[in-house]
């Protein structure tokens, strides 16, 4: 799904005023296959990174998890990490979740080999990793040990809070999704806001504008859309609320100002224009690869996310509002159905909705009931809604999915800069083993 891996790009873009004498090394660990099965043999190596350039003696553990893309290695940690492990003398990891970048612990995507996809037994691994590090790595035993993560990961240190509470002693959930439903049409809505209050309602209705004249081209099956078929620009009107939604989704406002000013400079009468702007917007999503992808690729991730879609959190991103720009052509029950197609015919929409049942009652939805953990949610963030409730984060006016995770800068507006220092502040407290505030005395 795009909207999820254009964080594949996005943390490159984390870097910034980043330290040349911080050095990372590749490193793998062996995990089981299945955790939950004490006869299980089956073993499968995960990919790591460690680094002690900033570490000193009594220092803490700092875990920078890794979601649904491949581990950024060589220095290319996300700039809130590198500014915490530097700033309190951390050792420092990186994880590979399983099933993504190099991380295989089956020959292919089949969707036998998917049952070991899940979050269970992704946060085993963790739990595996901190064990191992904490007994194998002198020094470390007594070290307290923080947690970061954004977007899906962010989820991942919400619950190993939950799960593994003895084994963490803070963490940073950066635009986290903990309530799963099946129809998340209010993704499309909230782009659909942010849209507007970014680019005026002239940008939104030009957006509305083309949608329904595509629709309506494609309906009659003329001319016009013969000529967007023979130009490939079809693909681009079939997937312009996914290329939109990312770029609203991880782009700064000054940044998506500009797109809606080439949005709108278009006449309305060029489906052609539009057309091609949508293609531009489109060449600066990494290619994540296709859902029937069964073989492994370090960058593609489209398959994977989508079974653990289908297979545990719903939150299908449909068009069946009407409070959005982008028509209804991508209905709830044509998602669902992409499920049966690429994964075999349990992938019913009861199946679908017993998963997301059982994922909610077992973490809380949208009260996960942990302490410890500082929740940050962006304003503009589609994803807000499937985040805690809003009592219990930091919610930023004014950004983007996971920025308050970008390094700090001068240039940072105010509730972003407080955000990031009262990151800082927590961790200090949790690092030194106390603190009075709500995130470390009540549980969210």
């Amino acid at each position: 799904m795009k909207l999820q891996n254009f964080i594949i790009l996005i943390i490159a873009q984390l870097v910034m005023g980043f330290n040349d004498n911080f050095t990372e090394k590749e490193l793998w660990i062996e995990q089981k296959l299945d955790h939950f099965d004490e006869n299980e043999t089956r073993t499968w190596q995960m990919r790591y990174s460690e680094s002690d350039t900033f570490y000193k003696p009594g220092g803490p553990i700092l875990i920078n998890v890794n979601g649904e893309w491949p581990l950024a290695v060589k220095s290319e940690l996300c700039g809130m990490f590198y500014e915490l492990v530097e700033k309190f003398n951390a050792y420092a990891f990186q994880t590979e979740h399983r099933y993504y970048g190099k991380s295989h612990p089956v020959q292919n995507l089949t969707t036998e080999n998917l049952q070991y996809l899940t979050m269970k037994q992704a946060l085993a691994d963790l739990a595996h990793f901190v064990r191992h590090q904490k007994s194998s790595v002198p020094g470390l035993a007594n070290s307290k040990v923080i947690i970061l993560g954004c977007s899906y990961a962010g989820s991942i240190v919400t619950y190993f809070r939950k799960d593994y509470p003895e084994l963490i002693d803070g963490g940073w959930s950066s635009c986290a999704g903990l309530y799963y439903r099946l129809d998340y049409s209010d993704a499309l809505v909230s782009v659909g806001k942010s849209i507007r209050k970014i680019g005026g309602d002239v940008c939104y209705d030009q957006v509305n504008h083309f949608t329904k004249a595509y629709l309506k081209h494609k309906k009659a099956n003329d001319e016009t859309y013969t000529l967007l078929q023979q130009l490939n620009l079809t693909v681009e009107y079939n997937n312009m609320d996914e290329t939109i939604a990312t770029h609203v989704q991880h782009r700064n406002i000054s940044m998506f100002q500009k797109i809606c000013s080439n949005i709108t400079a278009v006449d309305s009468n060029d489906i052609v224009e539009f057309g091609l702007v949508l293609q531009h917007l489109r060449s600066k999503i990494p290619e994540v690869g296709n859902k029937d992808d069964i073989e492994f690729s370090e960058d593609h991730s489209t398959r994977q996310y989508f079974y653990q879609t289908c297979n545990e959190f719903g939150n299908f991103q449909s068009t069946s509002s009407q409070h959005q720009p982008f028509g209804n052509r991508k209905p709830f029950s044509s998602l669902i159905a992409q499920c049966k197609k690429e994964f075999g015919p349990k992938f019913t929409i009861d199946y679908i909705n017993k998963k997301v049942d059982e994922i909610n009652a077992l973490y809380g939805g949208t009260q996960p009931n942990v302490d410890h953990i500082y929740f940050t949610k962006a304003e503009d963030d589609p994803w807000r809604w499937a985040g805690i409730v809003d009592e219990c984060a930091t919610v930023i006016p004014g950004i983007a999915h996971c920025h308050d995770l970008r390094a700090r800068s001068p240039n940072d507006p105010p509730a972003l800069a407080a955000a990031k220092q009262k990151g800082f502040e927590l961790i200090e407290s949790w690092i030194n083993g106390g603190g009075t505030t709500r995130e470390t005395l009540t549980k969210c």
